[in-house]
């Protein structure tokens, strides 16, 4: 078969999960073979992939800009035309894949297309179901009746659905009704860049830290990111006589003022670190010298953080958000996100060395068995398994 990846335009890199899985999906496509035609399509104003023997890339920016002119042309042609007959057509992306002789579309992202075609789709959360109070899913972001529009046009559609467990799976079958064989379930992978990239080793005197004397979180600061609760924490440690720091990474998304406003509440103006958007070489360091990935989010049902945090050997203390325990199992500690219980027990926990270093051990191996390659080869096994089925027609 010829498979089409869609990608669309590609995430910016100071957007968290979403960018670092749409780059390292690619590379898995450019990194390991399949018996089928791969390619990928992406969106971008520079030509940044090169195809090789595994992938053909196209960037499909040609498309957006010609069709940016049609609409300036039509809407002249309507405004001052009498043969409205005249519009032009836009290009589509089911134009491509036909005039491409796509058998079957994978969008390995949130980004679609309409296509008179089968397809498989990723989905990330349904969080807008789960917990649709936070503002970020219901009515400042990409809002709640977008989110419905979206998912209960695709989902219902798809030939295929991917999603990282078997928690994300239930909640697709129950809120969308969907047949449970059309969901698979493959593992968030851990990123590869993660073993390959160098770290920066002036990070902990850019922002003047001791090793293990801090926490870490890396997240952009929308509101379920709960950063607020770790801030709390940090407040009962101070007050056991624990010096913590703890460092948050990431780009504000609308609630980062007021993040910085309760720290200077809780007099932690001086132990709360807000390191912005950092490069993976200064993440990579933070992750190697942190007491701990302190991730509080109330999202899943799996996210990448804590699996870069093991490969690297650096202990997780994790929210109890639905789908942690099946994606991290035993190689974590968790509390409750919305009081906090536990946290301070796990923060003890591992000043014993033998647990500690227990915990990263069985860390460090669950990250591999989430290796990206593992994680190509299942979704290349998902589309052999459908190769029989798309054999029907022509």
């Amino acid at each position: 078969m010829k498979i089409g990846f869609y990608a669309g335009r590609l995430i910016s890199k100071d957007i968290g999960g979403g960018s670092v899985f749409q780059y390292n999906f690619i590379e898995c496509l450019k990194k390991y073979s399949s018996k089928h035609e791969i390619v990928v399509y992406y969106i971008s104003d520079n030509d940044i992939f090169e195809s090789n023997k595994n992938v053909t890339f196209i960037n499909l920016n040609y498309m957006y800009k010609a069709n940016k002119k049609l609409k300036k042309k039509n809407f002249l042609l309507r405004l001052f035309s009498k043969n409205r007959k005249n519009n032009k057509y836009l290009i589509t992306f089911n134009d491509i894949i036909k005039q491409d002789k796509i058998d079957l579309v994978y969008y390995m992202t949130l980004s679609h297309q309409k296509v008179e075609a089968p397809f498989i789709m990723t989905v990330w959360d349904l969080a807008q179901r789960e917990q649709p109070y936070f503002p970020e899913v219901s009515y400042t972001d990409w809002t709640f009746d977008s989110r419905e529009e979206f998912y209960g046009y695709y989902i219902p559609r798809a030939s295929r659905i991917i999603i990282g467990n078997n928690e994300g799976k239930s909640q697709i079958c129950k809120f969308y009704n969907v047949n449970e064989d059309l969901v698979k379930t493959i593992p968030m992978p851990t990123p590869e860049y993660i073993y390959t990239t160098k770290e920066d080793e002036n990070v902990l005197l850019k922002f003047s830290l001791e090793k293990n004397k801090y926490l870490l979180y890396p997240a952009q600061f929308w509101a379920h990111k709960n950063h607020i609760r770790l801030l709390r924490e940090l407040v009962t440690l101070k007050q056991e006589n624990y010096d913590f720091k703890i460092v948050f990474t990431g780009s504000d998304k609308g609630n980062m003022d007021y993040i910085k406003r309760k720290a200077k509440e809780l007099n932690l103006e001086h132990d709360v670190v807000f390191a912005g958007f950092v490069t993976n070489q200064e993440l990579i360091s933070l992750y190697k010298n942190a007491y701990a990935l302190t991730y509080a989010s109330y999202l899943g049902p799996d996210n990448i953080p804590p699996l870069e945090a093991m490969a690297l050997g650096c202990p997780v203390i994790c929210s109890d958000f639905k789908g942690a325990r099946e994606q991290l199992k035993d190689c974590a500690l968790y509390f409750n996100p919305a009081t906090g219980e536990n946290f301070y027990e796990n923060i003890k926990k591992l000043e014993d060395e033998s647990f500690k270093n227990s915990l990263i051990q069985k860390g460090e191996v669950l990250a591999k068995e989430y290796c990206s390659e593992n994680y190509i080869k299942k979704v290349y096994e998902i589309i052999d398994d459908f190769a029989a089925i798309r054999e029907c027609w022509d």
